[in-house]
């Protein structure tokens, strides 16, 4: 999502070299894990690696794929209840298409949202040039259920300290307890899909 923000450690291309070092011949790289366990800083740590070998990359954020907006989703997931909250929130036939148009070369149709213009912007890329596609979010790993040609990475960590990770990028409000559950509710989820992952990265 274009506006948030990320924040860059030593660890994080660590992290990323750790990954490239197990790849064989996937091309697809699926980044999974609770909230605030640096998905986003570990797939830009990816593309810079990759490009420093010469090799293109481009990243898919399951952020943009919610099927309603970021300004929205906290009323609605009031209104529906807090079991709303999980893998039906993510428009999938979106990233499966995106998924096999990669696979078979074909252009991409993805969107990135704004996050401070509350808007879409909708693209077109070539993927003949595109060598890897990494496709980063909460529910990433779920892919693997379907498609067994990537290499799935999934980041370790719990609730009270990805809570605290997010704190520090600003995404998190400690006295808002409804968010608080929701966390604890994606933890569960996403908990789940470790049994579809090559790679577990503690926190």
């Amino acid at each position: 999502m274009i506006g948030d923000p990320i924040l860059l450690s030593q660890k994080d291309y660590t992290r990323a070299e750790k990954v490239l070092s197990q790849l064989k011949n996937n091309k697809i790289i699926l980044i999974g894990g609770g909230s605030g366990t640096n998905k986003s800083e570990l797939a830009y740590c990816l593309q810079k690696k990759l490009f420093d070998k010469n090799k293109s990359s481009f990243i898919i954020s399951l952020d943009d794929y919610y099927t309603c907006m970021p300004s929205i989703r906290n009323y609605n997931r009031k209104k529906l209840g807090i079991d709303s909250v999980g893998l039906s929130e993510i428009d999938w036939q979106l990233i499966e298409r995106i998924y096999e148009d990669f696979q078979n070369k074909r252009e991409l149709h993805f969107k990135r949202v704004h996050k401070f213009l509350d808007a879409i912007e909708h693209n077109t890329i070539s993927s003949e040039e595109i060598d890897y596609l990494i496709i980063e979010g909460l529910y990433a790993n779920y892919l693997r259920k379907d498609y067994n040609d990537n290499f799935s990475v999934f980041l370790e960590g719990n609730p009270s300290q990805t809570l605290e990770f997010r704190k520090m990028r600003g995404k998190e409000n400690e006295n808002d307890s409804f968010r608080q559950k929701i966390v604890e509710k994606e933890f569960r989820v996403v908990v789940q899909l470790k049994r579809y992952t090559d790679l577990i990265l503690e926190f």
